[in-house]
């Protein structure tokens, strides 16, 4: 029997609005997704929801990227699929184009970090508490699909390889920070995976105060930005 999907009314709206209106950049919903954000993480931090519900944050991160890319590039993205592995027989792709083949554009979707909830004894989850993990996972796969479809050839630099081997690898974060030390850990972080992949977009968010754990500032972070590995990922399907 199938398991229940977990929803939440406000975030399935934003996800058809982008669908419905064709919207191609992210800065245009990123306010609306942190308010609708700040809500979710309200009635989870309340308590009454599972971890499965609150799990469902990354679907819908996941499917609002998924959605602007198909806008921007006016292609059919296909969104979890399964492609080649160089050490696996299939490896799982939250987002690729195109769907059968093999893919121009893979790419991956985390979402990290938790407020102060019952289940954890009313403690939050920093951002940072798993990304290195998430980051060798990212980077691992970006590192396979590349050496399973791309050609054998000499690596000068390392930089360069990965720049110019398909297929393109991108991933996309959305991740509570505790705090700005927690945050500023999390930049750096990501910014260094742009090493391994060829492209890293993030929206990073923390709480105002310790008094409103769900009530968020965001941090613009031009060398993390969503709408240029958004843009860079359309051009490769374009």
């Amino acid at each position: 029997m199938a398991k229940p999907k977990h929803e939440f009314g406000p975030l399935e709206a934003l996800v058809k609005k982008v669908r419905d209106e064709g919207i191609e950049k992210w800065s245009a919903i990123e306010d609306e997704f942190l308010q609708l954000v700040e809500r979710f993480d309200s009635e989870f931090a309340a308590g009454g929801k599972e971890s499965g519900w609150y799990q469902s944050k990354a679907r819908y991160f996941n499917d609002i990227i998924v959605d602007l890319l198909s806008n921007a590039s006016k292609k059919p993205i296909a969104l979890r699929c399964k492609k080649n592995s160089q050490l696996f027989v299939l490896i799982d792709i939250d987002i690729c184009f195109p769907e059968e083949g093999e893919p121009i554009v893979p790419g991956e979707v985390k979402v990290l970090g938790t407020p102060p909830h019952p289940g954890n004894q009313d403690k939050a989850r920093r951002g940072s508490a798993d990304l290195h993990k998430r980051v060798r996972e990212v980077a691992f796969t970006s590192m396979d699909l590349k050496a399973a479809y791309a050609p054998p050839q000499p690596i000068g630099s390392f930089q360069s390889w990965v720049d110019s081997t398909s297929p393109g690898y991108f991933s996309f974060w959305a991740i509570r920070a505790n705090d700005p030390p927690d945050m500023e850990r999390v930049r750096s972080t990501l910014t260094s995976l742009r090493a391994y992949c060829n492209g890293v977009g993030a929206v990073i968010y923390y709480p105002v105060s310790e008094e409103n754990p769900a009530n968020y500032e965001v941090k613009r972070l031009p060398e993390l930005s969503i709408d240029r590995a958004l843009r860079e990922m359309a051009q490769r399907i374009s």
